[in-house]
């Protein structure tokens, strides 16, 4: 029977840890603060060494860590590594660094180790962090630094310190995986393969404790996969890698076809056009905005988180002039998409939600003015401890009210539009002549497209110019360069002119006469597309024709 230690290798392909019985013992050790500690009760200093992650060790004063130190009775181990587990809520209380001391008498500590703690959302999550160390000691100290968010709060539910170097499985983990997405979809399916094999029990299958499985469909961006493997003396290995998605695929841009039409009445020089841009993406459609990271597009509300922090009431005003709001959440399904998307591009910490009671107490309402009932405010939340008329989303997604004293990043909600960067919008009057209107469209991870389109407006003719134009015959047309002019009154011309689709002049005739036998033009030397020829007669009518070149 092999004895049930501890072991860590380090491969090229992931980071390898093993689990066997631990140093600190609840039942009869004592852990006490190290540090300037302020816990409450029920979250003292003892529960980081229980073995029990419902329970967790806190201190509201972050700004210098949260410590223990652990007297071991005179009996003397020599750790090498060190389990550490998350708390039950709030990731942006974990912290980010650690020191490990060693004693023999309690009051002369010597440094063996230090390292980082990267930040994770995954709650109850245990890792275990190696070092070496030859020396043995009877007392041991553990000090953190750092918060995984803005929080001025510290939690740990669980620590405990390893010793000894046994026969423990060893598991390889593939390097870290990078794929693109499969085409249409916000996703790829990913394969890979962890192996496992023990001196005793031979190759061993591995499970996954946290990520997916080998043939799932990972989401677009950064899924960390841990694995780990039992023998059958209960000794533990584990190892991590990561599947990062990326969404190489640009949106689809829906534009229009070019849009030609007259004038209502007659002497209008501009008619209303409306049109509708229809744009796709296999993942998210959002705009950037500067000072704003970008989240997400919920039917058709996109959804930023603000680089700056502010105090609720000027957030209120910021959004305003942002042209939306302080974001609002409809349902349970657009709460969890928002915390998970906020989560994501490292917004750990309470994000201010435009949900305020500041026009009547205890009645919260929306800035937007939307009137959804939906809320999840956390247990015994909303209290108004001293005057608290705003809302913040915490790591946990669950809400609670807060106070106008400081400052939060907060959640902006804007209705989602294409980018237009020239032209004129849907509804508005467009000119006589061609207005060229472009649109970019842009998707979560960047890729962006262009739309395109013109609206040409024609001018509603007069009766007598309407005549006019219902005279003139264009032959051929398309043409691949000559066109004949020819009219069946036989009117007599003043000039001609040739436009492009902007209204520039690209050449000219005068004083052509009548057009008994037609008039020929060369416009070999354009390029292929559409033009416009205007037509005048010596009456001073007016009539525009479209052409085309081959």
């Amino acid at each position: 029977m092999k004895k049930k230690l501890l072991v860590l290798f380090l491969f090229i392909t992931g980071i390898t840890t093993n689990y066997a019985q631990g140093i600190f013992d609840d039942s009869i050790h004592t852990a006490t603060t190290f540090g300037s500690v302020n816990s409450p009760g029920g979250e003292a200093v003892q529960n980081v060494i229980d073995q029990n992650s419902n329970t967790k060790y806190l201190d509201f004063n972050a700004f210098d860590g949260i410590g223990f130190e652990v007297d071991l009775l005179g009996v003397s181990a020599t750790a090498i590594a060190m389990e550490f587990v998350t708390a039950n809520d709030a990731p942006e209380r974990d912290p980010t660094d650690y020191e490990i001391f060693g004693s023999n008498d309690g009051t002369n500590f010597t440094s063996i180790a230090t390292g980082n703690l990267p930040c994770v959302s995954t709650r109850f999550f245990s890792r275990t962090f190696s070092f070496t160390n030859t020396n043995s000691y009877t007392y041991y100290r553990v000090n953190f630094t750092g918060t995984c968010g803005t929080s001025s709060i510290n939690q740990i539910a669980d620590v405990q310190l390893y010793e000894s170097i046994g026969d423990s499985p060893v598991i390889t983990c593939p390097a870290n995986i990078n794929v693109n997405n499969t085409t249409g979809l916000c996703e790829a399916v990913v394969n890979y393969s962890v192996t496992a094999n023990d001196t005793e029990d031979g190759m061993l299958t591995p499970t996954v404790t946290s990520g997916l499985a080998s043939g799932s469909a990972f989401p677009v961006g950064v899924t960390e996969v841990f694995m780990s493997v039992t023998d059958s003396d209960n000794n533990v290995s584990s190892c991590s890698f990561t599947v990062t998605v990326t969404d190489n695929e640009d949106p689809v841009a829906g534009c229009p076809a070019d849009i030609m039409i007259t004038a209502a009445n007659f002497g209008d020089t501009t008619a209303v056009v409306n049109y509708t841009l229809s744009p796709t993406d296999n993942c998210v459609l959002i705009n950037p905005l500067t000072d704003f990271t970008p989240l997400t597009n919920i039917n058709g509300k996109a959804y930023y988180l603000s680089d700056n922090s502010f105090a609720p009431a000027d957030a209120f005003n910021d959004a305003i002039s942002q042209g939306g709001f302080v974001g609002t959440i409809r349902n349970a399904t657009d709460n969890a998409t928002i915390t998970e998307a906020i989560s994501k591009v490292g917004g750990a910490g309470d994000v201010l939600l435009g949900f305020s009671d500041t026009a009547t107490e205890g009645t919260f309402v929306w800035q937007s003015g939307d009137t959804s009932t939906y809320d999840n405010w956390n247990p015994g939340e909303p209290n108004n401890a001293g005057n608290e008329d705003y809302t913040v989303i915490q790591s946990s997604g669950g809400w609670n009210d807060i106070t106008n004293g400081s400052t939060y990043r907060y959640l902006l909600e804007i209705d989602y539009i294409p980018t237009q960067t020239a032209g004129l919008a849907s509804g508005a009057d467009f000119p006589i002549g061609t207005t060229t209107n472009t649109f970019t469209i842009t998707d979560l991870a960047g890729n962006a497209v262009m739309c395109s389109f013109d609206v040409t407006v024609d001018e509603n003719l007069s009766v007598t110019e309407n005549s006019f134009s219902n005279s003139i015959d264009l032959v051929p047309n398309p043409t691949k360069g000559l066109i004949t002019i020819n009219s069946v009154t036989n009117v007599s011309l003043a000039s001609i002119a040739i436009t492009d689709l902007n209204g520039r002049i690209l050449q000219t005739s005068t004083d052509i006469g009548q057009l008994s036998e037609g008039k020929t033009i060369d416009i070999s030397n354009l390029a292929a597309g559409m033009y416009f020829i205007r037509l005048q007669d010596i009456q001073n009518n007016i009539a525009v024709k479209r052409i085309v070149k081959n």
